[in-house]
């Protein structure tokens, strides 16, 4: 019987996903459609593969599931990075007015807020509270 819960990586996700948001809004308040669009999409893109990432990495728990996990890592991690070029290759390919500079900081930043997010949640394994 495994009591172990999963860590509450859904926080990290909800956090990118309203930073994101609220990024995007303010570019549009003061940098304008394009900028907003091209930070949007940014953070669409440093968000989503952290998501299929996040489903596929916590799957499994245990020591005797130890394969499984172990598999289902490589599989999220390996994901997200295609994922991650297919949707920067489609932005640049088929996006007319992209600001390229804006999409990249979008990415950068939505990726470093889900490093920050991650690193200040609270977990105990054992324990059923997050």
């Amino acid at each position: 019987m495994n009591n172990l819960s999963p860590p509450p990586v859904y926080k990290v996700i909800v956090a990118q996903i309203l930073a994101t948001f609220f990024i995007g809004s303010a570019s549009l308040l003061f940098s304008g459609q394009i900028v907003a669009c091209s930070v949007l999409l940014g953070g669409l893109i440093s968000f989503l593969p952290n998501s299929y990432f996040a489903l596929h990495a916590f799957r499994y728990q245990g020591a005797s599931n130890a394969d499984k996990v172990f598999r289902s890592f490589i599989r999220g991690e390996l994901g997200k990075i295609v994922i991650t070029i297919v949707l920067f290759a489609l932005s640049f390919t088929l996006v007319t007015n992209l600001n390229e500079l804006a999409l990249i900081l979008g990415f950068v930043t939505i990726h470093f807020i889900g490093v920050i997010v991650a690193g200040l949640i609270s977990y105990s394994p054992t324990s059923g509270k997050n």
